[in-house]
C-alpha cells in the first residue's frame, strides 16, 4: 500500500487499496446536519470502490449498495436522563464495534466511543459558549461545567475521542477550539488534524427547477429573511429578533421566516411583546427545504456557536445571500461584501440590523452577491469532502503500519 503523509495528494489516496471502514454514527439518515454530512461521506467511500459498515442505532436511510451493511447497536431505554444516554451510547457502541471488527479504519461521527481511529466532530466543546456568550452565559455554562453530570461526561469522553490518532473537523474554528480545549499539540503523541468542509447540495435539491434557485430582488410583499436552526441562543435567534424590532421601529419593512422551531406559547407571547408578531413566522421542521428556500432572498446565521452551517450554503445554491456571525465555521469559505456579509460582533442587533438593511436598500448589489453565491456554492461539493476524508484515513493506515513495525522490531524473535 501506498505511503500518504498528512500532505499527500489525491491521486496517490485514489490509487491506494480499497479500504473497509466501520462509520460509526447515531443515526443514519439524510435528516439533520450531522446526519447529511455522514450519510455523504458514506455515500462517497462506496462511490470510490470501498467498503463501508455503518454501525448506528437507529437508520430512515433508503442506500443500499453490495459493499454496504448496517449493523444496529441495542438503542438507549427511553426516558432515561441526559447523562446516561451518553453512558449508554459510549458503551454499547464502543462494544457492538470491537465484536464486528476487524476493520480498517473505525471512524466516529462524534459518537462517543472507545476505540476510534478517526473522529469527526461536529459540535465545539462543552466549555465554547465561555469564549464566545454573554457575561451570565458564561457564568451558567461555568456552573454547568461544574455541577452537571452530562457536561462532565461529554466533556470526558470528547477527551477519549481526541485520543483517536486523527481528528476530522468542519472548520478551522472547531478545531482550534478542541486544540486549546484540550492542549492536543503538547501531548506526547499529538493527534492529525484534517478540516473537511461540508458539500453545498441537499436531498431534494438537484431536482429543483433553475428558475426557481434564484431569488434577487422583492417581488410581491416585503424582503424575506429565512433562519434555520433549532438553538434560540447558540444560533443567535434571540440577536435576529431584536434587529428584526429595531428595523420595524425605524420603519423599514422586513419579514423573518424561521424553519427547524415550531412557534410555542412563550414563543408567540414574545413576538407579541417585540411587536413582530404579522412579521416573523415559525415553519416549525421542514423537509422540503428547497421550497423554504425559495421563499426568501437572504439566510441569516448570527450564531454564538457553529462548527459550520450548512443552511447558508444550502441557500447559496438558490442564490439567497448569507449573513453569518464570524465565529461561525462557514464564515471561512465566504468573502465579506463579495458573497456574503459577516456579521463582526455576534452579540450585537444593532450590528446585524445594520447589514440586514444594507441589503434591503441594495438590489442591485444583493443581484450581484447572489451571483457570487451560487458561484461560491458551487465549488463546495461533497467530492471534496470525501477527498479530504480519505486523506485522514491513509493518515490512519500509516500511523498504523508505522506501529506496526515499531512493535515488530521490539518483539524479541523466538
Amino acid at each position: 500500500m501506498d505511503k500518504v503523509s498528512p500532505t499527500g495528494s489525491l491521486s496517490t489516496i485514489e490509487n491506494a487499496e480499497p479500504l473497509h471502514i466501520a462509520t460509526v454514527v447515531r443515526s443514519f439518515s439524510e435528516n439533520g446536519g450531522l446526519e447529511l454530512y455522514a450519510h455523504r461521506i458514506v455515500e462517497g467511500l462506496l462511490e470510490r470502490g470501498h467498503r463501508v459498515t455503518v454501525i448506528c442505532e437507529v437508520s430512515d436511510s433508503g442506500l443500499a449498495h453490495p459493499s454496504l451493511k448496517k449493523l444496529y447497536f441495542p438503542p438507549a431505554p427511553e426516558g432515561i436522563r441526559k447523562a446516561d444516554r451518553i453512558s449508554h451510547h459510549f458503551t454499547a457502541a464502543s462494544k457492538f464495534v470491537g465484536e464486528n471488527g476487524p476493520f480498517d479504519v473505525i471512524h466516529s461521527q462524534h459518537l462517543p466511543m472507545s476505540g476510534a481511529d478517526a473522529v469527526t466532530f461536529h459540535n465545539h466543546t462543552a466549555n465554547r459558549i465561555v469564549q464566545v456568550g454573554q457575561t451570565w452565559e458564561k457564568l451558567l455554562n461555568n456552573a454547568k461545567m461544574v455541577y452537571s453530570k452530562a457536561y462532565k461526561l461529554r466533556y470526558a469522553q470528547d477527551e477519549i475521542l481526541c485520543r483517536s490518532s486523527v481528528l476530522l473537523f468542519p472548520a478551522k474554528v472547531c478545531r482550534d477550539d478542541f486544540a486549546a480545549t484540550y492542549k492536543l499539540d503538547s501531548r506526547p503523541l499529538p493527534p492529525s488534524y484534517v478540516v473537511a468542509h461540508p458539500g453545498a447540495n441537499f436531498p431534494g435539491q438537484l431536482n429543483v427547477p433553475e428558475n426557481e434557485k434564484a431569488v434577487f430582488v422583492p417581488q410581491n410583499g416585503p424582503f424575506t429573511f429565512l433562519f434555520v436552526g433549532k438553538g434560540f441562543r447558540k444560533k443567535g435567534l434571540d440577536i435576529l429578533l431584536r434587529s428584526c424590532q429595531i428595523l420595524n421601529k425605524n420603519g423599514t419593512q422586513c419579514r423573518l421566516i424561521i424553519a427547524g422551531l415550531k412557534a410555542k406559547p412563550f414563543d408567540k407571547l414574545r413576538l407579541s411583546l417585540m411587536g413582530l408578531s404579522n412579521i416573523v413566522e415559525y415553519l416549525g421542521f421542514r423537509k422540503d427545504m428547497h421550497n423554504v428556500y425559495a421563499q426568501a432572498h437572504a439566510t441569516i446565521l448570527p450564531s454564538r456557536i457553529e462548527p459550520f452551517g450548512m443552511a447558508p450554503v444550502q441557500g447559496m445554491m438558490h442564490g439567497l445571500v448569507p449573513i453569518v456571525s464570524a465565529v461561525s465555521g462557514v464564515s471561512e469559505v465566504l468573502t465579506d461584501g463579495l458573497d456574503s456579509l459577516i456579521l463582526r460582533d455576534h452579540l450585537s442587533p444593532d450590528e446585524l440590523a445594520e447589514l440586514m438593511k444594507r441589503l434591503i436598500d441594495s438590489p442591485d448589489k444583493l443581484a450581484e452577491m447572489s451571483a457570487r453565491a451560487r458561484g461560491t456554492a458551487a465549488k463546495l461539493t461533497w467530492d471534496l469532502t470525501v477527498d479530504e476524508t480519505l486523506r485522514a484515513y491513509r493518515i490512519v493506515v500509516q500511523k498504523k503500519g508505522l506501529e506496526q513495525k515499531l512493535k515488530s522490531k521490539l518483539t524479541p524473535s523466538g
